[in-house]
């Protein structure tokens, strides 16, 4: 009931933290509904990053170039014999092969590995055959000396460029059973993976098991590391010797964002991360495919703004609803309280004149006069807790005592004007004294002890404007309005008696 009064007794107030659960509601809401759209940003992204590694797939270990080699490898006699027999590398008939087949794929270079490591016959686009060179140290030699088709990437150690080979196993039967006698390499350009990476728009990484940007659709993050770069960790990259000369005269800078899965935050800007595995049969482990959406161009700052105001508007109109509820609630609830406080006077007044009643009928039911004035005071005592009290009565010499009450030795006169009682019935004023003033001239006293009276009560006795007399009464502490009110009545029935 408290809380109730005082959000109505203050409305600015209450306004003020409407306006702030508003604005607190806005902000959370239009964070929140950033937030689900940015989410399904996200899970978009992850939709679209998955298919884009499923076209990569089909550039690379499921195009039709490694159908075409693998093809090479599995029914070209010519091939097998390249790889098992000691013959004279690059023979017409089989480069020949080699550039039909290299131009038929638009790839830059194919060539024939024997079961040795060495590259027996070779083809290439730029007149500088492999024909001689030792690969058995090179991964994609030794899966598909395994049996297994693969891509490798790596930057080339003569030319410095990113390029892709895809190997094939050669097999002396016309089945892919027993052990491979050779291997049938291609190497391309990143020509058609640049362009899947560049499509989408947005930030696209191809990530080495080792955590090399190899392609990016950001051009100055190719060749960057992801995460901490540590010499064990250099040194270990180095060794595999797939990224050509690029980290041999420098070390490798630090890709400027954390590409892990979910939001991230960097270079100023708020992206969605999404990444999947392309599996070329690299022995180090999977490659990364990882697309990074801008969220600030996706989901712009004011997204949120319809859902804030929404959130906001709702506030206020539950405040406001609140608010004219608590009005009309503290309303009720002063009406009720009023209607207890009058029911309250009205049983006090009640009570007030029953007792009242009591007094009279006591006083009438006295012998004499002297009785009735016993009969005032023992009430006096009953009502308003007087400890001790005296009545005087006007005469031609001033006030002459009539009666007292647990009084040791009262004046028996006083002039008027002499006292404080004197004084009163001069003037005709009733008056409270308080404990200063009353303890100089009064000191309740019994058989165990005495204090100094909290207040004495004053008033003369008049009646039609006739000073009958005075009335003193000793209290322990001062009465309340009520009963300084009740005891200026009770002061009418005392004048009655005092005249019979």
């Amino acid at each position: 009931m408290l809380v109730i009064e005082r959000i109505a007794k203050h409305p600015l107030r209450a306004w003020a933290v409407v306006t702030l659960l508003a604005m607190a509601a806005a902000s959370l809401a239009g964070s929140r509904y950033r937030d689900n759209l940015e989410r399904g940003r996200l899970e978009l992204l992850n939709i679209d990053v998955q298919r884009d590694a499923i076209s990569a797939m089909s550039l690379t270990l499921d195009s039709n170039l490694m159908g075409a080699i693998s093809l090479l490898g599995l029914i070209e006699p010519d091939i097998k014999k390249e790889s098992t027999e000691p013959i004279p590398p690059n023979q017409p008939n089989i480069l020949a092969l080699l550039e039909n087949v290299a131009r038929s794929q638009k790839i830059q270079g194919l060539f024939v590995v024997g079961r040795d490591g060495f590259v027996k016959s070779s083809w290439d686009e730029s007149g500088r055959p492999s024909t001689g060179i030792d690969v058995r140290f090179r991964p994609y030699y030794k899966e598909s000396m395994a049996g297994r088709n693969n891509i490798y990437a790596a930057v080339s150690l003569a030319r410095g460029d990113h390029a892709l080979y895809f190997a094939a196993p050669v097999y002396a039967g016309m089945a892919r059973s027993g052990d491979p006698v050779g291997v049938v390499v291609a190497r391309t350009d990143m020509e058609k993976l640049e362009r899947l990476l560049a499509r989408s728009g947005q930030a696209a990484i191809l990530l080495s098991p080792q955590g090399v940007v190899f392609a990016s659709s950001r051009r100055e993050w190719r060749g960057m590391l992801a995460g901490e770069v540590t010499l064990a960790r250099v040194a270990q990259i180095r060794a595999v010797r797939q990224f050509g000369k690029l980290f041999e005269e420098r070390e490798p800078r630090r890709l400027p964002l954390d590409i892990a899965p979910g939001m991230v935050t960097a270079e100023g800007r708020h992206y969605a991360v999404a990444s999947a595995t392309v599996d070329w049969h690299d022995p180090s482990g999977s490659w990364q495919l990882v697309v990074l959406e801008d969220l600030g161009q996706s989901v712009p700052a004011g997204s949120g703004v319809p859902a804030a105001a929404m959130a906001a508007a709702v506030v206020v109109l539950l405040g406001a609803a609140g608010l004219r509820a608590v009005r009309s609630q503290a309303a009720q609830q002063r009406a009720h309280v009023e209607l207890e406080r009058v029911a309250q006077e009205q049983e006090l007044r009640a009570e007030r004149k029953m007792q009242l009643a009591q007094v009279a009928l006591q006083m009438q039911q006295a012998e004499d006069r002297q009785a009735r004035l016993a009969a005032f005071l023992d009430q006096c005592h009953r009502l308003f807790g007087a400890m001790q009290g005296a009545i005087y009565g006007a005469d031609a010499n001033g006030l002459a005592l009539a009666a007292s009450y647990a009084s040791t030795a009262p004046p028996q006169h006083l002039a008027l004007g002499e006292g404080l009682l004197g004084q009163c019935a001069l003037e005709r004023q009733a008056r409270i004294v308080g404990a200063g003033a009353a303890g100089a001239a009064w000191s309740i006293r019994s058989g165990l002890g005495g204090a100094n009276p909290g207040a004495l009560l004053l008033a003369p006795v008049q009646l039609r404007g006739r000073l009958l007399g005075a009335v003193e009464l000793a209290l322990l502490q001062a009465p309340d309005a009520a009963a300084y009110e009740q005891f200026l009545s009770a002061l009418d029935l005392l004048a009655i008696n005092m005249t019979e």
